[in-house]
């Protein structure tokens, strides 16, 4: 399927290179969809394709938010997604796939709980904390009651890949309303620990 729908895709691509005015409107707005189509072919290949079964290593950590971010905007989602990451954060020890699928669950519920309320925001922002590489994803929703269960599949799932990264997944919620969810992973050393058991 995806190959069928990349021939197409190549084939707008060539007609936008083929047209004689790089200035015209149509042009760029031809180009811009196709690089768009491009992005959410390459979104769905890592979606439906996952790969196999790989060791803790260095991650950059902008990777799996920037991907996150390309999958929120690809749909309708009614909340604003905002990132933020410190130009100085450090590579972080796990395994990207993870804290993409991590990342990805804790986004998905956010944008659950903020569907029917206007000027939703979520944002993702990630820092060095000490020797370990912190990542935030927190929203402006109404939160979570101080005695709600924070066990629900997406969080158990989210928590458990975060875990064999040898992170944690915790709920902090902030001095602002809405959920506050806290990603902490070690930095990345020659002699990274093990993975959790």
């Amino acid at each position: 399927m995806l190959h069928d729908l990349r021939s197409p895709a190549q084939s707008l691509t060539l007609l936008a290179d083929l047209i004689a005015d790089p200035d015209t409107e149509v042009e760029a707005i031809l180009r811009e969809s196709c690089g768009h189509l491009g992005r959410l072919l390459d979104l769905l290949s890592r979606v439906l394709h996952p790969s196999p079964p790989a060791e803790l290593g260095p991650i950059s950590v902008r990777e799996p938010i920037h991907f996150v971010n390309d999958l929120h905007h690809a749909g309708r989602n009614r909340a604003r997604l905002e990132i933020a990451v410190d130009p100085a954060v450090q590579a972080a020890t796990g395994i990207e796939r993870h804290l993409e699928h991590a990342l990805l669950n804790l986004v998905l519920n956010a944008t659950h709980a903020l569907q029917f309320q206007e000027g939703a925001i979520i944002r993702i922002t990630a820092r060095n904390e000490g020797d370990q590489v912190e990542i935030v994803v927190a929203d402006n929703g109404p939160g979570m009651a101080p005695d709600a269960p924070t066990t629900g599949a997406g969080l158990l799932v989210a928590g458990e890949v975060v875990r064999l990264s040898g992170g944690t997944l915790a709920y902090a919620p902030g001095p602002e309303p809405g959920a506050r969810f806290v990603i902490t992973l070690p930095q990345w050393r020659r002699t990274a620990p093990p993975p959790a058991k």
